[in-house]
């Protein structure tokens, strides 16, 4: 038999090759995974109307909406007691009307957690009253700008909608007249004023106040100033009261005056003088507007005649 010597020095040489050159080994190595989302607070400010579309005169019902949308506690902080506030802006971007203007915000500073998904609401009511003290024009679109009245958040955010006043339809309609007893008094003498609110519209009006006493009269002179206004004189109790008028139905209220102004000097003599009827101040802003016609009285102080 042959010897097998040389194989076994060939199987040992191979496979000293094998543990000494260098092998190419491929390794799997997986990519890094975040432990963690970034967490952060998102807090978004929507407005909104009750309607798309109003009557003149009609209140406009505003919901300001702050929420916190993101994954994180928001901590928002105030500098007053409004945290929220809104402006009635012209298409072109002119000011109408700014509730900040109308209402008193004491300095304080407030704070507001809002947890993730968690929302505020603010409620405002805009009669259609502009800065100026008249209605809005109809037949327009207005823009309502939310704001969020924050110093953190800062800048505040802010969001708008707009609305659309409509042409009149059947609006109340009111009519003021101011009578006297007399065209002619001597010095010295008392008038009777009589003020008179009516109807003349085509449906009934409901009205709200807070005492019985709601109409005033004010006199003027040759030169159109006032001379005297009723609401300073005459006291009324405090008793919330509705006023229910169908068409065509009147109020009325009957002042005994005694021909002296304000300041408490008798009128001059020989002088016109013209009562103009109203509302009480308080009242101007809900009713005044509905007040289509408005009847004056006149009268004159008679000189002495010797």
């Amino acid at each position: 038999m042959r010897p097998m010597r040389p194989y076994w020095i060939l199987v040992a040489v191979a496979l000293a090759a094998m543990l000494t050159l260098p092998v190419a080994v491929l390794v799997f190595v997986s990519a890094p995974i975040s432990s963690q989302e970034t967490r952060a607070p998102r807090v978004v400010l929507s407005v909104a109307s009750d309607k798309e579309s109003y009557l003149p005169g009609e209140a406009v019902f505003i919901a300001i909406r702050v929420a916190n949308e993101g994954n994180s506690v928001a901590m928002l902080s105030f500098s007053s007691t409004c945290q929220a506030s809104y402006s009635v802006l012209a298409t072109d971007g002119s000011l109408i009307f700014d509730y900040r203007g109308k209402v008193f915000c004491g300095p304080m500073l407030t704070n507001l957690t809002l947890r993730p998904g968690d929302a505020r609401v603010f409620g405002f009511a805009w009669t259609q009253i502009t800065d100026s003290g008249l209605p809005a024009i109809p037949f327009r679109s207005y823009r309502i700008h939310g704001v969020l009245l924050s110093t953190n958040p800062s800048p505040a955010p802010s969001a708008e909608t707009t609305i659309f006043v409509s042409g009149e339809t059947s609006r109340p309609s009111l009519a003021f007249t101011a009578r006297t007893d007399r065209a002619t008094y001597l010095p010295g003498e008392s008038a009777n004023v009589t003020v008179i609110l009516t109807n003349i519209g085509l449906d009934t009006i409901v009205m709200h106040f807070g005492q019985p006493c709601y109409v005033q009269f004010l006199v003027l002179d040759e030169a159109r100033h006032a001379v005297y206004n009723s609401s300073k004189w005459w006291g009324c109790v405090q008793l919330l009261t509705d006023e229910i008028l169908a068409p065509g139905q009147s109020r009325s209220e009957t002042f005994l005056w005694n021909l002296r102004t304000d300041a408490g000097s008798p009128l001059a003599l020989g002088s016109q003088y013209e009562v103009v009827p109203s509302f009480l101040w308080a009242y101007m802003d809900p009713y005044q507007r509905y007040v289509s016609r408005t009847d004056v009285a006149t009268f004159t102080v008679a000189a002495f005649t010797g």
